[in-house]
């Protein structure tokens, strides 16, 4: 547990004017579907239409253990913006028409990783994610950051067309939990960024590291991971139900 603290410190220390998000998943009632999407649409619009400030952004869960959910996320500039409310009127409008209607789950605080990221596109015009949810062990998480800090650093020699985000949780976790996600313009872009923009993040990362240090490096990774909460899902992103997204 020691190891673990001072991991998650370590990362808080570094990420101090990055990003940071709070999140949770929500599960709407049976039925309730439209009505709900409706509601949290009307309310986003209404109190969340800046992208600096108060931001909020729904995704649909298409496959997992939670498919069919709901993963909400509220994203600052810093973490001193949490202390800063929304108006009574918006808690009361969601108090009202969604609360009723859904079960929320897992709330997490996250810090965006910003030296491993690599978003360079209006987010907002990539609806697909494929998500990698790693749950790492503490004691082998500097192979699990070497292998994301060179694949960062092959993604930019490399020139290659991926917009990838890494985010870490800070509180809520469950070991240390991390967030890795693609953004896809649809099912074939995926398919190409998956086969020949990947391609060209290897041949850069062995060009850099030495001749199959990609594959070396990667089951590194795979040794690190915990033997439970690691998986691989799609979530299509709700821009109805989001605020605008961040222009690079």
């Amino acid at each position: 547990m020691k190891k673990l603290i001072l991991v998650l410190l370590a990362f808080a220390g570094a990420n101090l004017s990055a990003q940071v998000a709070k999140s949770r998943y929500i599960k709407v009632d049976e039925d309730k579907g439209e009505q709900v999407y409706e509601a949290i649409k009307a309310k986003t619009q209404k109190y969340n239409q800046s992208a600096e400030q108060g931001a909020h952004y729904t995704f649909y869960i298409e496959t997992g253990p939670r498919s069919g959910q709901l993963f909400r996320a509220r994203i600052e500039q810093d973490m001193a913006a949490f202390d800063q409310d929304g108006s009574p009127e918006e808690y009361q409008m969601w108090n009202e028409t969604v609360a009723p209607h859904v079960t929320n789950d897992l709330p997490q605080v996250w810090y965006y990783n910003k030296e491993v990221s690599h978003e360079v596109t209006d987010l907002c015009q990539k609806p697909l994610r494929q998500v990698i949810l790693y749950n790492i062990d503490p004691a082998k998480s500097d192979d699990f950051w070497t292998f994301r800090k060179r694949v960062y650093d092959a993604v930019v020699k490399s020139e290659a067309q991926l917009d990838m985000g890494v985010w870490t949780v800070f509180a809520g976790n469950r070991g240390l939990n991390v967030l890795v996600g693609f953004a896809h313009e649809n099912h074939a872009e995926m398919d190409l960024d998956g086969s020949e923009e990947w391609s060209k993040v290897v041949a850069a990362y062995n060009e850099v590291n030495g001749e199959d240090q990609f594959n070396t490096d990667n089951a590194k990774l795979r040794e690190s991971m915990s033997a439970w909460g690691n998986s691989t899902q799609l979530w299509t992103f709700l821009p109805e139900l989001s605020s605008p997204c961040v222009t690079p």
